[in-house]
C-alpha cells in the first residue's frame, strides 16, 4: 500500500474541510433587494460584460473595479458606509452576490476596507507623486482584490497555492543560477500565482503587498500613517520582483506542472476525509479517478471554451458593427460621395466568421495526455523523487549580432504579414479608413484566437511539435498577434463604448435602478401596514 507524504496528508485534509462563508447569526437582519428590480441590473450587467471583453475569472473583478471608480472618482463619494452600500446592492442585482441571505453588517465590514484605501487616495491627492501617476491605479487595484477576497474567499484555492508552491521550491533545482535564495522562492511564488489559478498582475501586486504588509487586514489609523510616505518605494519594489528575468523563464516550467495540481485539487475535493484517504492508498482506484477527472475537465474546458468564443464573436459583431455605422458609412458619404458596400460587409461580416473558423481548429487533449498526468500525479502525492532542473535561457544581448539579426528576421515578418494583408485590401477596394477597421479587428481576433486556445490547452502537458506547417503559421501569425495584443490591453484606454456606458448611461441607469428599489420597498411596508 502506498504512503502519501505529509504535504498531500495536510492538503487533502484542507480540501476536505467545509470552511465557507461565515454563516449568518440567526435574528441578523438580512439585505433583501427587489428581484424586478435586480433583474434590470443583472440585465445591463451582461449587456456590460458583452461590451467590455475580459476573461472569465476576470469579470467578478473588472466590475467591481467600475462600481469602485465610478463612486470614488467619477462621483465623488466619500462615505465608505454609501460606497459600501452601493457596491453591495449592485452585486446582489448583478447576481455575483445572493439576495436575502447576507447580513446588513457586511456593508460596515466593507467599509473598513474602503476607508482604508480613501485615506491613501487623501494623501496622494495632498502629495502627488512627481515620477508615478499610476499610484492611483495601482491602489485601486489593491482595493479591489481585498474587496473581492473579502466577499469571495476560497480556502481550497488558496491551499492549493501554498501546497503546489511547497512542491516546487523542493523539486526545482537552481543549479545553474545565481540568484539568493529569497528571490527564488518569490518568483516560484509569483509563477504559481500566473499559472495555477491564473492570476494577473493585479492579484499578483496584491498578493505580494500582503507578503510585505503582514498586518494589512488589522492595520490600525496609526500604523496606516506610518506607511503611506512608504508606498511609493514599495510599489516600486513589488514592480521588480513581477519583472525579473526568472519569472518569466519559470512560467514555462510552472505551465505545465500547473495542469497536475489542479487535477490533484479535483480528485480530493469532492469527497469526504476518509473517502480520500482510501482513494489515495489505491494506486488503481487513483488512476480511475484521475482518468475520470480529466475526461470531466476536457468536457467542461470544451464547454468554457464554447462560452468564450460566443463572448468573443458577440463582443467583435457588436463593436465592429458600432464602428461601422458611426464611421465608416459617413467617411464614405463625405469624402467618396458614395457608400461602397463590399468593404463595409466584409468589415462586419469577416472577423466574427474569423473567430468562429479559429475556434474549428482548437483541439481538446486526450488519452496520451491523461497518461502523462496519471504518472506525474502519483509522483507528487507519494513524493518519488520528482527533480526539475531550472535551464537559464540567454537573453539576446542589445547590439550583439545574434540581437541585430533576429530582430530582422522578425521586422521581416511584421513587413511581410502586413504588407500581405495590406495588399489583399487594395485589391478589395477598401479605403484608408475601411483598411485600417479591418486590420484592427484582425489583430484583436487573432490575439483572442491565441488567448482561446490557451483555455483549450490548459490541461496540455505534451509539448508542441514542431514542424514546418507549424513554423510558417507562426512566421506570418506572429506579429498580427502581438499587435492584437498590445491593442487589447490598451483598447480599454479609448474603447468610447465602454466610456458612453460607464459615464453617460450607467451612472443614471444604476441611479434609477436605486430608486426604483427604495421606491417599491416603500411601497411594500405601506401595505404591511394596511395589513
Amino acid at each position: 500500500m502506498p504512503q502519501i507524504t505529509g504535504e498531500s496528508e495536510w492538503l487533502l485534509q484542507e480540501l476536505s474541510s467545509n470552511k465557507t462563508i461565515k454563516k449568518v447569526p440567526e435574528g441578523v437582519a438580512k439585505i433583501k433587494l427587489n428581484q424586478l428590480v435586480s433583474k434590470l441590473g443583472f440585465f445591463y450587467e451582461k449587456i456590460r460584460n458583452a461590451i467590455d471583453y475580459n476573461e472569465e475569472h476576470l469579470i467578478r473583478r473588472a466590475s467591481l473595479r467600475r462600481l469602485l471608480n465610478r463612486q470614488i472618482i467619477f462621483l465623488m463619494e466619500k462615505n465608505p458606509i454609501k460606497i459600501s452600500e452601493n457596491l453591495i446592492h449592485e452585486f446582489i442585482r448583478a447576481k455575483y452576490l445572493p439576495n436575502d441571505e447576507l447580513p446588513e453588517t457586511i456593508i460596515e465590514e466593507v467599509a473598513i476596507i474602503i476607508a482604508k484605501y480613501l485615506m491613501i487616495f487623501q494623501y496622494f491627492k495632498q502629495n502627488p507623486p512627481i515620477n508615478d501617476k499610476k499610484i492611483i491605479t495601482w491602489v485601486t487595484d489593491l482595493m479591489v482584490c481585498e474587496i473581492d477576497e473579502f466577499l469571495f474567499p476560497n480556502y481550497q484555492e488558496t491551499a492549493l497555492i501554498n501546497y503546489t508552491y511547497g512542491e516546487m521550491v523542493k523539486s526545482i533545482n537552481f543549479s545553474q543560477t545565481n540568484f539568493d535564495q529569497k528571490e527564488r522562492n518569490l518568483q516560484i511564488y509569483i509563477a504559481v500565482l500566473r499559472n495555477l489559478v491564473k492570476a494577473d498582475n493585479q492579484f499578483i501586486n496584491y498578493s505580494i503587498f500582503k507578503l510585505y504588509q503582514t498586518n494589512w487586514s488589522t492595520i490600525t489609523p496609526d500604523e496606516m500613517r506610518k506607511l503611506l510616505p512608504h508606498l511609493l518605494s514599495l510599489k516600486k519594489q513589488i514592480e521588480q520582483h513581477l519583472n525579473h528575468p526568472l519569472g518569466y523563464q519559470l512560467n514555462n516550467l510552472l505551465k505545465t506542472q500547473s495542469v497536475f495540481f489542479n487535477i490533484i485539487k479535483e480528485i480530493i475535493s469532492s469527497d469526504s476525509l476518509e473517502e480520500n484517504r482510501e482513494l489515495l492508498s489505491d494506486e488503481n482506484k487513483l488512476s480511475e479517478k484521475i482518468t475520470e477527472v480529466c475526461n470531466r475537465k476536457y468536457k467542461t474546458t470544451r464547454k468554457k471554451l464554447l462560452g468564450s468564443i460566443i463572448r468573443v464573436i458577440i463582443y467583435i459583431f457588436l463593436t465592429k458593427t458600432i464602428f461601422a455605422f458611426l464611421l465608416e458609412l459617413p467617411y464614405d458619404q463625405i469624402f467618396l460621395g458614395q457608400i461602397n458596400w463590399s468593404p463595409l460587409m466584409i468589415n462586419i461580416i469577416f472577423h466574427p466568421l474569423l473567430m468562429a473558423g479559429i475556434a474549428l481548429t482548437i483541439k481538446i487533449p486526450g488519452q496520451q495526455n491523461t497518461e502523462i498526468i496519471i504518472e506525474e500525479v502519483k509522483k507528487i502525492i507519494y513524493g518519488k523523487g520528482r527533480k526539475l532542473i531550472y535551464k537559464p535561457k540567454k537573453s539576446l544581448k542589445f547590439g550583439s549580432w545574434s540581437f541585430i539579426i533576429f530582430n530582422s528576421i522578425y521586422f521581416t515578418m511584421f513587413l511581410a504579414s502586413f504588407s500581405l494583408i495590406i495588399w489583399l485590401l487594395y485589391k478589395l477596394h477598401f479605403n484608408l479608413l475601411s483598411g485600417t477597421l479591418f486590420i484592427f479587428f484582425l489583430t484583436l481576433v487573432s490575439f483572442f484566437g491565441f488567448r482561446l486556445r490557451n483555455i483549450a490547452n490548459q490541461y496540455l502537458v505534451i509539448p508542441r511539435k514542431e514542424n514546418l506547417i507549424n513554423f510558417l503559421i507562426d512566421f506570418f501569425t506572429l506579429p498580427i498577434i502581438r499587435v492584437g495584443r498590445f491593442l487589447s490591453i490598451n483598447f480599454s484606454k479609448i474603447n468610447f463604448m465602454i466610456y458612453i456606458l460607464d459615464f453617460v448611461i450607467e451612472t443614471p441607469f444604476k441611479a434609477l435602478v436605486e430608486t426604483l428599489d427604495k421606491a417599491l420597498a416603500f411601497i411594500r411596508e405601506k401595505k404591511e401596514e394596511i395589513s
